[in-house]
């Protein structure tokens, strides 16, 4: 985690080397010029100016200084808690840490906990779920490794959680890490139900549900969405995104499951520079496998492919999205075969281990 500490005062620039020197994280010090009280900080003149240049540079910004300096100089930065840091607040003599901006996705509530054992501070959450000494939907998601779709329902099923309100954990017993799914729910107190019992809806009020499929539901909920599925993809030159996002789309919903699921996209080098392919990983925040003509070539040969001539004479190699999928997720099948958009090809494997990570 890469943190920026700082501070306004002497006393705060104290505390602040005090503070980085028991933290286990990449830290910066910032200090107000002439009030560095000798430590090793870079100095600034405007925290305002400071904030502006680097809000987002960081996951955590830790200030020592009031509360109310440190809203009015982050307000205007405020966009979203998937991507905002985590922002901090300790008062300059070290008895409190209050964790103000981005408590669950950013890590403030985690992170106050830390500098809380770390100085001998008080931390100060509020967060409704963390109050109630409750699980949240979003705190599971962090801790799994999962996206949440649709997220702007969190708040509602995070609601019911505070609001004691009947909240199941679903999770689906088809994906191959659902036994570490149920392992690691357990050691946060948190109880995963089967599939089976999804469709009981007298008994939960709203709903979490680990799945990589595509579900109808009645009662408010969240799915948390494993990365599952590898995408081969061929495309046209000069494709845009939004006709590489719809193919995509459209791909995944043929084999019932999420878009969100995917986790990882696999081509050839010679798109290595498609912009339109370089914007949807980068939008997506999914990793983008190159694969050679040989290895490429390799995997149509021992899964007997079908190639096409016209591919080849294009490319160098008879098929890109197929092989492309196979390699991506280190799988021998596919769960859809090479499909054709106007501009786009796809195929979809299912992952069977993040080898990329």
């Amino acid at each position: 985690m890469k943190i920026a500490i700082l501070s306004v005062t002497t006393n705060g620039a104290i505390l602040a080397d005090r503070l980085a020197k028991n933290l286990d994280a990449q830290i910066d010090l910032y200090a107000k010029a002439g009030r560095d009280g000798g430590i090793p900080a870079q100095n600034y003149d405007s925290l305002s100016r400071l904030i502006d240049s680097i809000y987002h540079l960081y996951d955590g910004l830790v200030f020592i200084m009031a509360t109310g300096i440190v809203v009015r100089v982050i307000a205007p930065h405020i966009r979203d808690k998937r991507f905002d840091p985590a922002v901090v607040v300790l008062d300059e003599a070290g008895e409190y840490a209050i964790s103000l901006l981005a408590g669950h996705i950013g890590g403030a509530n985690q992170l106050t906990k830390v500098i809380g054992r770390a100085i001998g501070a008080r931390p100060v959450i509020t967060t409704a779920t963390d109050v109630v000494n409750k699980p949240a939907a979003d705190i599971l998601a962090i801790k799994l490794g999962l996206e949440i779709e649709p997220f702007e329902e969190l708040k509602t099923v995070n609601a019911a959680i505070a609001n004691n309100e009947r909240v199941s954990f679903f999770v689906d017993e088809t994906l191959a890490t659902h036994e570490r799914y149920v392992q690691m729910a357990t050691d946060m107190g948190v109880v995963l139900l089967g599939m089976d019992r999804l469709a009981q809806v007298d008994k939960y009020d709203a709903a979490a549900v680990i799945t990589d499929k595509e579900l109808y539901m009645v009662k408010p909920h969240v799915f948390l969405r494993p990365g599952t599925l590898a995408i081969g993809l061929g495309c046209r030159k000069g494709a845009t995104s939004a006709e590489i996002y719809s193919a995509l789309d459209d791909a995944c919903r043929k084999i019932g499951r999420s878009k969100r699921s995917i986790a990882v996209i696999g081509t050839t080098v010679a798109k290595e520079e498609e912009i339109g392919l370089l914007a949807v990983v980068q939008q997506m925040a999914i990793p983008l496998e190159l694969f050679s003509n040989e290895d490429l070539q390799a995997c149509i040969d021992e899964y007997k492919l079908k190639t096409s001539d016209f591919v080849k004479e294009q490319i160098g190699v008879g098929s890109i999205c197929e092989p492309a999928a196979l390699l991506g997720g280190r799988a021998e099948e596919l769960l859809l075969g090479k499909t054709i958009y106007e501009k786009v090809t796809i195929a979809i494997a299912e992952v069977k281990y993040r080898w990329w990570e």
